[in-house]
């Protein structure tokens, strides 16, 4: 067998292979000898079918299948003595299997591309360095003070800080008829298009009301930022939030807390330790930007595709509306690539680095992972084990340490 492998493009190859003869007409007359001791036919012994008989019957259908397995196994054997792994399988692109003659076709298929990174060293990249003020503790406790609000419905009309609920019965932008996002929507009167709150503001449940208003030029929604509209709706509820003084028998109902003090030394706990984390992720990825630009490099095709529909089945699994596959390349195939040219960089690096995840670094992980699981340890391991998950974890301590690496090395 004759093999040439040439190169199409950064990531694609094409497998040129000549099949002898031979080696058809061998596997056709095996085929032929099995199909001949297994077809019955009237008029002759189960098993006896004559071999003339079959081939004027089947020849052509047995060619075909013989033709089809010797291509397979010819290309796979071709590739593993090329030592090439494909990320994904190819295409044929040209067949030729002429009646007398060797058998010639094109594969094309992809491979990772070999990549040997440079500069990653001394990046001049440093976590920065975070604090969490009074204000920001503040902050988050008015934030618990309104989750943890009484509702109410007060007799009396809407007013400033209600929550009002309606439901949509026309919206009109720009004149045109559209579609409720939901059936029903639900206002903070105050907090929100200060033409719609205004509306909102004074009403009685049953109340049916013709809302005009403007969006504003930077509403979430670009295609109706800045347009004209009107809701007609009705408004089905109206409730007040009573929210609780900070004090210290508030605090106790929140956790294991003595008095408000104590819950302002956690949230501050826990404030600093998520501002550190952010400033620790863009750390992370400003490095690996800086990685990634001084060392540009191709992924396969084959790879965004399977990426995107990975999120595809993860949307569809959330019960999420999903367009399909062609629209979501469109929409999440630069981000792919870039986070497939992050991935194989960092897993690049670790590997040149010799950065592993240690036996004492995996044990604290699932320690971790335990005391939030209210598990123990070994119970935590031994999941962790019949689902297949205990080497995601040494992978994603080795992929930290990696991270870790580049912004200190």
């Amino acid at each position: 067998m004759n093999v040439v492998v040439a190169e199409r493009g950064a990531t694609e190859r094409e497998l040129d292979l000549e099949i002898p003869g031979e080696s058809l007409s061998t596997l056709l007359e095996a085929k032929i000898e099995t199909y001949r001791k297994k077809i019955n036919l009237p008029g002759f012994r189960p098993g006896k079918l004559p071999k003339d008989v079959v081939k004027k019957r089947f020849g052509a259908s047995i060619r075909s299948e013989a033709i089809e397995e010797l291509v397979d196994t010819s290309i796979r054997q071709a590739l593993t003595d090329k030592k090439i792994l494909p990320v994904a399988p190819g295409s044929v692109s040209s067949l030729d299997a002429p009646e007398n003659g060797p058998i010639k076709l094109k594969y094309l298929f992809e491979v990772d591309p070999v990549i040997e990174l440079k500069d990653y060293k001394g990046l001049g990249i440093s976590i920065e360095k975070t604090s969490v003020s009074d204000a920001d503790v503040a902050a988050r406790i008015l934030e618990i003070q309104n989750q943890t609000a009484e509702v109410t419905k007060p007799e009396r009309p809407s007013q400033t800080a209600d929550l009002v609920t309606a439901r949509y019965n026309k919206i009109l932008v720009d004149g045109v008829e559209m579609p409720a996002p939901v059936p029903v929507f639900q206002a903070e009167l105050g907090k929100g298009i200060p033409a719609v709150d205004a509306a909102l503001t004074g009403v009685t449940v049953g109340q049916h009301l013709s809302i005009d208003f403007t969006f504003p030029a930077d509403y979430a929604d670009a295609t109706q930022a800045g347009k004209a509209a009107r809701y007609e709706v009705t408004v089905e509820g109206v409730f007040e939030r009573k929210v609780p003084e900070a004090t210290d028998e508030w605090a106790s109902k929140l956790g294991p807390f003595a008095n408000l003090s104590e819950l302002r030394e956690r949230i501050q706990k826990d404030l600093l330790e998520n501002v550190e984390q952010k400033a620790k992720q863009k750390a992370h990825d400003d490095a690996v930007d800086v990685v990634l630009s001084r060392n540009p490099f191709s992924v396969p095709k084959a790879r965004v595709e399977h990426f995107v529909n990975w999120q595809r089945d993860r949307m569809m699994r959330q019960g999420q509306q999903v367009p399909e596959l062609a629209e979501l390349m469109q929409i999440f195939g630069i981000e792919a690539e870039k986070q497939l040219r992050r991935q194989r960089a960092i897993e690049w690096i670790a590997e040149k680095e010799a950065i592993k995840a240690t036996t004492e670094e995996v044990d604290a992980r699932i320690k971790e992972m335990a005391e939030q699981a209210g598990i123990s340890a070994d119970d935590a391991r031994e999941e962790l084990r019949k689902s297949g998950r205990l080497m995601e974890v040494r992978e994603s301590i080795r992929l930290e340490k990696t991270l870790d690496w580049l912004v200190s090395a």
